[in-house]
């Protein structure tokens, strides 16, 4: 990571020229006009006819320093959890859409330059620079913005500008004189939720129904301490449905192997099952911890496929939060396995009204638990598999998202929804980086 850059005297010159010109109007948004500065303050192009080079922000670093405008109250954005490659580190942070996407504005007026380089591990990674016409545009915002702005991109009582710095677990903001603070941006906020079972009916093969959850749907109500920042809700669904998919390395083999793990060919199936290797097999007892998963086989073929329910018992963070959480799991011996559970409620919105804020945050769950439950039926070789194909980081791998719903309010045209402001920002909480939209029907 480079050094934190340490320019007191543009700053105060900056200021100077900020007060003959004091609330100019400069055709932006107040989160744009600070935005705009943020990146002048980081960022600057090389003087002419000087071996000065010219300096830009990178675009994870960019989201950090967003994000902490946004705990700051000085920019008023949402933000939600995405998963991101950091350094072949696959992470949650908590990622503001609508920051992005004025940064996105602000390169389409040409007030902010892109560069798109590689990593070392052929990543893509894009930079940002102010641009000749953004410097300008900088003069006219007031100074009451630019002190703003100050308040959170500097270290405390100094003028030296604070960097992102990532440690490979975690972000930390430090400056030049060694001070250094650990960012909350890793840390996705929890929320209450009860799910049912949900696997489509065109991945069965007989069997009885998934049982529903629908009677304890108040559950996630009791408590309304789920500490989330005021959130401006745009689109809310209907009787959601979540299917997370990914692909495993499967075969017959690990198949008939798996259905032996989780006793499908037994009389009595399922059970609990716990992804801990019994190193003392021959003993009489075995401490284990609480937090198990018990499975319920649906249906299955001994060489082909399983589905089952899964009930997941892992404890929660913080006493207020309640996830009664069970998913229906579909397996097969190509490789694909979906997880699927039906939204019951989330926090007090009982079956309907689900805002995709508090779905982004339900996401996050799914993801990480789906990865705990198939890893604990799978064979070592298949986990080593995965530890191989993410490089060491499987627990933490990407996975596909589907939602389905009943209902979207409001009710537009896959187009409408296209509108690179509140409404296509909404939709990247839960599916990220939006390509296309369309309509399938009426």
């Amino acid at each position: 990571m480079s050094k934190p850059p340490h320019r007191d005297d543009e700053s105060s010159g900056s200021e100077t020229e900020s007060e003959s010109e004091e609330d100019e109007d400069t055709g932006l948004t107040e989160n744009q006009n600070r935005l705009l500065y943020m990146v002048s303050l980081y960022t600057r192009k090389a003087t002419a006819g000087t071996d000065e080079k010219d300096e830009w922000v990178r675009k994870p670093a960019l989201i950090v320093l967003i994000y902490e405008g946004i705990v700051a109250g000085v920019l008023d954005f949402d933000y939600a959890p995405a998963s991101a490659l950091i350094e072949n580190r696959r992470i949650w942070m908590n990622v503001s859409q609508e920051g992005k996407s004025d940064i996105e504005f602000l390169r389409e007026e040409e007030l902010v330059n892109g560069l798109q380089m590689s990593s070392k591990s052929f990543q893509p990674i894009t930079c940002y620079q102010i641009s000749d016409k953004g410097k300008e545009l900088v003069k006219r915002i007031s100074r009451k913005e630019k002190e703003a702005v100050h308040e959170y991109v500097y270290a405390k009582g100094t003028r030296e500008l604070l960097s992102a710095f990532w440690d490979g677990r975690s972000y930390y903001l430090v400056s030049a004189s060694g001070y250094r603070r650990k960012s909350t941006i890793t840390d996705c906020e929890d929320v209450s939720y009860v799910s049912s079972a949900y696997i489509p009916q065109c991945l069965r093969y007989g069997g009885r129904p998934t049982l529903s959850n629908a009677h304890r749907a108040h559950e996630s109500g009791a408590n309304a301490g789920n500490n989330l920042d005021e959130l401006d809700e745009v689109i809310t669904l209907n009787s959601v449905s979540i299917i997370v998919a990914e692909y495993i390395p499967f075969g017959a083999n690990q198949i008939v192997q798996l259905n032996n793990n989780v006793g499908s060919t037994e009389r009595c199936q399922g059970g609990f099952i716990s992804p801990a290797m019994d190193a003392n097999s021959a003993a009489t007892q075995i401490e284990m911890s609480p937090e198990l998963t018990s499975v319920d086989i649906l249906d299955y073929t001994l060489t082909n496929h399983i589905n089952f329910e899964a009930e997941i018992n892992f404890a929660n963070e913080g006493e207020d939060t309640v996830q009664v959480e069970t998913f229906g799991v579909s397996l097969n011996a190509e490789g694909t396995c979906f997880y699927g559970l039906q939204v019951e409620a989330v926090i007090d919105r009982i079956k309907d009204n689900i805002s995709l804020d508090h779905l982004s945050r339900l996401l996050v769950d799914v993801q990480q638990d789906s990865s705990a439950i198939v890893d604990a039926i799978i064979s070592q070789y298949q986990r080593e598999l995965m530890n191989l194909v993410f490089l060491g980081d499987a627990e933490n791998r990407n996975k596909v998202n589907l939602i389905i719903a009943n209902e979207i309010t409001p009710h537009l045209t896959a187009e409408e929804y296209m509108d690179k402001g509140e409404y296509e920002n909404e939709l990247k909480q839960v599916i990220g980086d939006t390509k296309a939209a369309y309509d399938i029907s009426e």
